[in-house]
C-alpha cells in the first residue's frame, strides 16, 4: 500500500513553529516515523525553508509560470517525488510562493537544477550565507567568492573559491572538492571547516572543526586532517604542513571577533580593510612588521578598533571616511 505524504497545511504549520523533535501533529509524526527516508526529507524541507526567509520579499512573482516549470522538472520523477507535488498544491499564500521560487532555485532529489550550479560573492565590509544545491552551508567572510557546480558525469560536487569561509558540508557518497586559485585541492565528503585563501595572503589556511579532510595539489603530497587539526599551504613554496592553534581562533569572525596571536600590524590592518571595507596606510611603513599584537578584538566599529590598537601600542591614527592613516606616536 502507497506511504500517504501529510497534507501540505499540517508540514508549513510545523515549518512556521520551528524545529521540534515531536510536531504535535499526530499525522505529521506519524509519517516522520514510517520511513527513515521520511525525516531525511523533511531536514531538507527545513533548509529549504529556512534558507527561504529573503524571498517573501519579492512582491512580482509569476506564479502561474512556475507552476508551470515545477511541473514540467517534476514530470519524470518517481512516486515519492509526485507526493510532494501533491503536498505543494495545497500549500497557499506566501508559503506556496516560497516553495516554488526555492525549489527552482536549489537541488533536492525532488528538484533539479539544469546545470546544478551557484554562484556567490561578497564585497568588503560584508558577510552572507548560501545554502548550496546538495544541501551544504557556507558562511562567507567579507570579500570572498563561491562558486558551485555538480558534476554528472564524475559525481562530483566541485567548488572554486577565494577569500574565506566556514563550510558544513552535506553528507553524501558524492566526494565535495574545493580548488583555490593555486591548485590546492580541500577534498571532503561530509565535514565542518574553515577555509582562508584571500590572494593576497602569504598561505591558505585550513582549520578542521568536525569530520576529515584531504588536501593536495599536484606534484606535492597529500595530507589528512582530523578534527581539531589545522593546515597551510605556503604560497611561495608550494609546500603544506600541519599547524598549531587554537581552533576558536581560526573561525573567530564566524563571532565578530579578531584573535591576534603574536599577529603584525600589516596582518591586522588587512583584516580590518576587509571588515569594514576602508583603507589603512602606514606612514611609516617599518611599523607594519615592528608592532605585534596578543589579544582579542571585539568592536562595533573601525573607529573603536583604532582607539584599542593605539593603546596597546605606539600608534596615532586619523580616520577621514573611509581614509585611515597609522603613525607612531
Amino acid at each position: 500500500m502507497e506511504e500517504q505524504l501529510p497534507k501540505g497545511e499540517h508540514l508549513v504549520d510545523y515549518l512556521e513553529e520551528g524545529e521540534h523533535p515531536v510536531s504535535g501533529n499526530p499525522d505529521l509524526d506519524s509519517w516522520r516515523q514510517a520511513d527513515p527516508r521520511n525525516e531525511s526529507d523533511l531536514e531538507k524541507y527545513q533548509r529549504i525553508w529556512k534558507a527561504s526567509t529573503g524571498a517573501a520579499a519579492f512582491s512580482k512573482f509569476d506564479t502561474s509560470a512556475a507552476w508551470a516549470k515545477v511541473n514540467s522538472l517534476l514530470a519524470d520523477q518517481d512516486v515519492r517525488t509526485r507526493r510532494l507535488k501533491n503536498l505543494m498544491y495545497v500549500a497557499s499564500g506566501v508559503a506556496a510562493s516560497l516553495f516554488i521560487i526555492l525549489g527552482l532555485a536549489f537541488y533536492t532529489r525532488f528538484f533539479v537544477i539544469s546545470d546544478s550550479a551557484i554562484s556567490m560573492k561578497t564585497t568588503n565590509g560584508s558577510r552572507s550565507e548560501v545554502v548550496l544545491p546538495d544541501g551544504s552551508v557556507v558562511k562567507l567572510n567579507a570579500g570572498s567568492s563561491l562558486n558551485y557546480h555538480f558534476d554528472k558525469i564524475h559525481k562530483v560536487r566541485e567548488v572554486n573559491f577565494s577569500g574565506e569561509g566556514f563550510f558544513e558540508v552535506s553528507k553524501s557518497t558524492q566526494p565535495f572538492v574545493i580548488e583555490t586559485a593555486e591548485g590546492l585541492r580541500v577534498r571532503v565528503l561530509g565535514t565542518k571547516f574553515n577555509l582562508s585563501t584571500y590572494p593576497e595572503d602569504r598561505a591558505v589556511r585550513t582549520t578542521l572543526v568536525e569530520g576529515k579532510v584531504e588536501l593536495s595539489m599536484d606534484g606535492a603530497d597529500q595530507m589528512v586532517l582530523a578534527s581539531g587539526q589545522m593546515a597551510s599551504f605556503d604560497k611561495e613554496s608550494k609546500t603544506l604542513k600541519y599547524d598549531e592553534g587554537e581552533v576558536s581562533h581560526q573561525i573567530g569572525w564566524l563571532q565578530n571577533k579578531l584573535y591576534m596571536d603574536n599577529m603584525s600590524l600589516n596582518e591586522v590592518c588587512s583584516k580590518l580593510e576587509r571588515w569594514y571595507d576602508v583603507n589603512i596606510s602606514l606612514a611609516d611603513r617599518e611599523l607594519g612588521e615592528k608592532i605585534h599584537y596578543t589579544g582579542v578584538l571585539k568592536e562595533e566599529s573601525v573607529a573603536d578598533v583604532m582607539s584599542a590598537l593605539s593603546q596597546l601600542s605606539n600608534i596615532a591614527y586619523q580616520i577621514e571616511g573611509k581614509e585611515i592613516v597609522l603613525s607612531g606616536k
